[in-house]
């Protein structure tokens, strides 16, 4: 049976996660993923009523189990894992209370991709131009929208048709150029955020904004849609024109081929083209 009492508190157990998030940084994990990270330990623990470095596995069941959805509960599940984890490998705990529960399953989800006729009644909006060039950077280069709101002038070379890219974990990438977007940065200055905040001087917009603002757009155009399916779209559109899935897994910048398959949406049209060329 567990008991809290098996594992004594350390006095200093409830610094353990501002511990965690210094180890977190120096490791080179993005801000987002360290802040949701340490947000979902601390409410495990708020919710099991004991310290951090204490949960059981019934703690952890019970608030695996409040999960709203079956990928919120994976994202939980995955935090609490990669805790117990760092607790074991710096001495602060003998046991891995996750050992004892099934992994949740990772929901395989269906790709919900706008279509080509939605986005170009969207862009046919009368837009703000940040607006626009916001849609144009998710729907012609596939970015996430922390990665647009983070777009600085710098980060564009029109001469060598290149686009550099800071995603998740700090990663940097450096893309071919959409002509679209090449041409919106004729529009925007050479140096400097592209979309800086208003009110966090020399820092950029939050991507929370950035999906705020495509999702107002999207619902404006009559669209039942977010943000982050504008990527969708763009991981689709490429795939219908014929381009190799594993190239799009290089330019949606994804580690494995299975995460870039879940993007992907196969149109009535192609299945039937499919079936055609067998005779």
């Amino acid at each position: 049976m567990d008991t809290h009492t098996s594992i004594p508190d350390h006095p200093s157990a409830t610094d353990h996660v501002d511990e965690w998030v210094i180890a977190m940084r120096a490791k080179g994990l993005a801000a987002r993923t360290i802040t949701e990270r340490a947000r979902v330990i601390r409410q495990a623990s708020h919710t099991a009523g004991t310290n951090p470095a204490s949960l059981m596995p019934t703690d952890i069941e019970r608030f695996l189990a409040r999960a709203s959805s079956p990928g919120t509960r994976y994202t939980y599940y995955s935090a609490v894992r990669a805790w117990c984890r760092w607790l074991i490998r710096t001495g602060r705990r003998d046991d891995d209370p996750t050992d004892a529960l099934e992994r949740p399953r990772m929901p395989a989800g269906r790709p919900r991709p706008i279509t080509r006729a939605q986005l170009d009644h969207l862009l046919d909006l009368d837009l703000r131009p940040d607006t626009r060039t916001k849609i144009l950077l998710a729907a012609f280069q596939g970015l996430r929208v922390h990665e647009i709101a983070k777009i600085r002038g710098e980060d564009v070379d029109t001469g060598q048709g290149t686009l550099t890219v800071t995603g998740k974990g700090g990663r940097t990438d450096t893309l071919p150029l959409h002509p679209r977007i090449a041409a919106e940065a004729a529009k925007r200055p050479g140096k400097g955020y592209w979309f800086p905040s208003p009110t966090r001087p020399g820092q950029p917009i939050t991507g929370k904004s950035v999906s705020k603002v495509i999702a107002d757009a999207l619902h404006r155009a009559g669209i039942q849609a977010t943000a982050h399916q504008l990527r969708h779209a763009f991981a689709t559109e490429l795939l219908t024109h014929g381009v190799d899935s594993r190239v799009v897994q290089v330019l949606m910048r994804h580690a494995s081929l299975a995460t870039t398959a879940r993007y992907l949406s196969v149109s009535p049209a192609q299945q039937q083209a499919a079936i055609g060329t067998l005779r």
